[in-house]
């Protein structure tokens, strides 16, 4: 055993026996995820999303910051005062007050401690955003009008989704969200046991059409913006739940077959994982010697453990790896607590 491996062993018994400090450990890993994540997204929404081209055009982030800048516009578009309408004042607030309901949902449908570090996030995303947006910071303002930005919408929609989607995934891989649609695309992934990013598409979707039609009513703009704006902020959507998808591996299914002589790998392997096996018994087409093939569907974090195992036991196993789009059956996924 390597010697990174016995100081892991040793500290994982360690944590096993101190249930207390396991927790402490536990929750300030997901509150370190929520403070990364509400960062990240701040900043990619203040600098790339919300302040608007040279010729005028706004991209639309769906989820719950979507809601807040429709309501804005909306607002605008009323005769609202800029001093209501500007500095993102209307998508701190909303993006705060909206997430309410939705994180009570999470508490109940989903796990204590996942609601509790997602409202952590929605928390520090509205202070944030509020920061980011305020004159004196002024960080964000000087890269928004940076002249590469500020004339090439297509490149701010690539930034944008790039700092929305990987805090999203942040957030996922700490198991807790950035709160608003985030929670339901969650939900979702859970009960169905498959990827998040194509509930993100679904969702979001409808929430970025409202916007269009909303900024239909804007006399001040051509209808063409409109339209334009629509489709760069689906392209946004979609690379930003690429990313997601990418990085957040827990719904991700994988097939190991493992062809072996060995009798003894498969009860080692079902003895230190959650999953089941199947052992279909073979002949090798050269040697004619009698063979195990060894099938097991594992979550793709827990891949290179099963790999790593087999070689252990049977160094002369063969082994491929092969990705599954969907699993039907119990397969047992960790609770999200």
């Amino acid at each position: 055993m390597k010697k990174s491996e016995r100081i892991r062993k040793k500290i994982n018994d360690y944590l096993f026996d101190h249930r207390i400090l396991r927790g402490a450990l536990d929750h300030g890993n997901a509150f370190l995820h929520s403070v990364l994540a509400a960062a990240v997204f701040a900043f990619g929404f203040c600098a790339f999303i919300t302040p608007a081209t040279a010729d005028g055009l706004h991209i639309a982030t769906g989820g719950v910051s979507g809601v807040s800048q429709t309501i804005a516009l909306i607002m605008r578009l009323c005769g609202a005062p800029e001093s209501i309408t500007g500095n993102n004042t209307i998508q701190s607030v909303g993006y705060f007050v909206i997430n309410i309901p939705i994180l009570t949902f999470a508490f109940f449908k989903i796990g204590k401690r996942f609601a509790i570090h997602s409202a952590i996030n929605v928390g520090l995303s509205s202070l944030f955003i509020y920061i980011f947006s305020h004159p004196e910071i002024g960080f964000t303002q000087t890269i928004a009008a940076n002249t590469l930005l500020a004339d090439h919408l297509l490149v701010r929609v690539l930034f944008g989704a790039i700092c929305v989607g990987l805090s999203s995934a942040i957030a996922y891989r700490g198991d807790v969200s950035c709160g608003g649609m985030d929670v339901f695309n969650y939900y979702f992934a859970l009960r169905k046991s498959t990827s998040i990013g194509k509930y993100g598409i679904l969702t979001n979707g409808i929430i970025i059409s409202s916007y269009a039609v909303v900024l239909l009513f804007d006399k001040s703009q051509p209808w063409e913006v409109s339209i334009i704006s629509f489709f760069f902020s689906f392209l946004y959507l979609f690379v930003a739940n690429l990313i997601v998808d990418a990085i957040n591996l827990r719904n991700k299914k994988i097939q190991v077959q493992i062809i072996t002589t060995s009798e003894y790998l498969a009860p080692v392997l079902i003895a230190n994982f959650p999953h089941g096996a199947t052992v279909v018994n073979g002949e090798g087409a050269y040697s004619h010697q009698a063979r195990k093939i060894i099938y097991m569907v594992v979550s793709s974090s827990q891949v290179k453990s099963v790999v790593e195992l087999a070689r252990k036991v049977d160094h002369h196993s063969f082994i491929t790896v092969t990705s599954l789009i969907q699993v039907y059956g119990n397969f047992f996924i960790k609770p999200v607590e």
